[in-house]
């Protein structure tokens, strides 16, 4: 069994606990292996493709349109732009966007441009006023409101590749290609058990002392965002037997089990030996900040052969619930659906002086101001109001408010600093990870 390292011990930074943790779920029987599915195109925003999507034809397939007018050749038009540009009836055709062009038709001239006398003749407006594109010798650019077989994409191009979370441009690229359906992962699912005496669903009247289950419904919500579905279980009393069993009960349908709050050393605090019992404990205590009671181990799935389950304590404070969830269980999520990091970083300025500890991976949520010329500004959440030429957001630091439910709908990103940093100026370029 891999060595538990307990909380108040010299904790483990979180890329060395997170190696520990899935080396400890993978010698007891877990895999990290997805499975691949068929899915329609319409029911596949969010998943994740299991294999790069080519385009088996050309898009536009033929030479099309580009604006509802006449279609006509070049070449065929008479007139100049003293007396005006004609085209003989029948040396034009009307078209609508999108349609394939007429053989030998190489410019399409707006509907809006368009004169018809009583002969038939077109007679085509300047276009110089408009959009200046007109040559001096004709009413057009040969080419001018066409688009040429390929021009989207030809047959063979690589529309999406393997690994990515399908958004809605995707999935119109995907179709246009003629695809109906997409190969994808299989959607993890994620087994969220809150726990306490004092914890009550949303909705419920509180009595002294009780509070509202909120985690549950944020790492839910954060679950679906991730790809995932999330599994709820009832609010489970501080009894070691009834969270094994319910433990045991969620192992046998999910890929990820959360259970929220019991982490830490309080006398209820029980999930450590829970986990211990029923699977294993792999990390106990993580140096990150908040957070840092985190558990980390694995429950076995249902018989004999079945392998385990990865398994995270989440501390009940909401900040660091989720921190924790992001630092831990979003890779694991990632690694099950062979899907790169979600969200670009973003650089920005920081707003005011600051100082961390150095011993913790440091986690800050920031608001960011709107972007400038270069960088965007940002400042940890709830610092005093200050004159600023530039407007710059405030905000308050995480550590000072892990139990606070509203930091996050207030934050735009997270601020992580690194262990061994801890003293930062105003002004200093930072690296935020954007909310989603």
């Amino acid at each position: 069994m891999t060595n538990v390292h307990r909380e108040g011990n010299q904790r483990l930074g979180p890329a060395e606990a997170y190696a520990q943790w899935t080396e400890a779920c993978a010698c007891a029987g877990w895999q990290a292996s997805p499975v691949a599915s068929q899915v329609p195109v319409a029911a596949a925003l969010s998943r994740v493709t299991a294999q790069d999507v080519r385009a088996p034809r050309a898009s536009p397939r033929t030479d099309c349109a580009a604006m509802d007018g006449i279609a006509f050749r070049v070449s065929d038009v008479g007139g100049t732009r003293r007396e005006g540009w004609r085209l003989a009836a029948g040396a034009y055709t009307w078209i609508d966007t999108g349609d394939p062009m007429p053989p030998g038709a190489d410019t399409v001239a707006q509907r809006e441009r368009v004169v018809i006398e009583a002969d038939g003749t077109a007679l085509i407006a300047d276009p110089e006023p408009l959009s200046g594109t007109a040559p001096p010798s004709g009413p057009a650019p040969r080419g001018l409101n066409v688009r040429r077989m390929g021009e989207d994409f030809r047959a063979g191009d690589l529309l999406v590749g393997a690994g990515r979370r399908l958004r809605p441009g995707d999935l119109g690229a995907i179709a246009a290609a003629g695809h109906p359906t997409v190969v994808v992962t299989r959607q993890p699912m994620v087994a969220i058990i809150p726990t306490g005496d004092e914890i009550r669903p949303v909705g419920v009247p509180l009595g002294h002392g009780d509070i509202t289950d909120s985690n549950s419904v944020m790492l839910a919500a954060r679950v679906v965002q991730a790809g995932a579905i999330p599994l709820m279980s009832d609010v489970q009393p501080d009894e070691p037997d009834v969270l094994a069993a319910e433990l045991r009960r969620a192992a046998l349908d999910a890929d990820l089990v959360l259970v929220i709050a019991g982490s830490s050393q309080g006398r209820d605090d029980y999930a450590s030996a829970v986990l211990a019992q029923v699977g294993g404990l792999a990390v106990h205590g993580v140096a990150i900040r908040p957070g840092h009671p985190v558990l980390l181990g694995h429950v076995k799935r249902g018989n004999p052969g079945a392998g385990t389950v990865p398994v995270i304590g989440v501390p009940g404070y909401p900040l660091a619930a989720a921190v924790i969830f992001e630092r831990f269980a979003i890779p694991l999520l990632e690694s099950l659906e062979s899907c790169g990091g979600s969200g670009r970083p973003v650089q920005a300025r920081l707003a005011r002086d600051w100082t961390s500890s150095p011993d913790v991976e440091d986690w800050i949520p920031v608001t960011l101001a709107p972007p400038g010329a270069q960088a965007l500004e940002a400042q940890p959440l709830g610092a005093a109001l200050v004159s600023s030429a530039t407007q710059v957001l405030q905000a308050t630091p995480a550590r000072h408010g892990s139990g606070s439910a509203s930091q996050l709908a207030r934050a735009d990103g997270w601020w992580v600093i690194p262990i061994g940093q801890g003293t930062f100026q105003r002004g200093d370029l930072i690296t935020v990870r954007p909310l989603v």
